[in-house]
């Protein structure tokens, strides 16, 4: 399983994790310090398959890849940022293949593959809840 550490660089807030916008500088910096699944939130009128493609191509800087369908993780959760408020999140899981490496780029301070029961991976966001559910972890 690829997990990526996201460096500082203004890509992550304008076009991958525009939620971090409002992360106070110390929520923020503990993201930069986790590891995440290559990710994306999908844009209005986008397919969960072109969101893919923006993290394939832009994120990770790999062109030629295989999947097959997203798998949809839902979550309903109370919200860690608004307390006694619920948050619900809308996942669209790929499983893909591929034979290319992960591009070095200024967005990205370190790729690796890792086994989905590796404990010593700390998450950033809430993607650490995903494994679970996705029955990795």
């Amino acid at each position: 399983m690829l997990v990526v550490k996201p460096r500082p660089h203004a890509r992550w807030e304008e076009e991958w994790a525009p939620n971090w916008r409002i992360y106070d500088p110390a929520g923020l910096q503990a993201e930069y310090e986790r590891g995440r699944l290559p990710s994306t939130f999908i844009r209005q009128g986008e397919s969960p398959e072109e969101a893919l493609a923006r993290i394939m191509v832009d994120q990770l800087g790999i062109r030629e890849y295989r999947t097959g369908p997203p798998s949809l993780q839902n979550f309903y959760e109370p919200s860690r940022r608004y307390p006694g408020k619920m948050h619900w999140d809308y996942c669209f899981v790929f499983y893909v293949s591929t034979h290319e490496e992960v591009k070095e780029s200024p967005w990205l301070a370190a790729s690796r593959y890792v086994k989905p029961s590796d404990e010593t991976v700390q998450y950033g966001s809430a993607q650490g809840g995903l494994l679970p559910r996705l029955k990795l972890r």
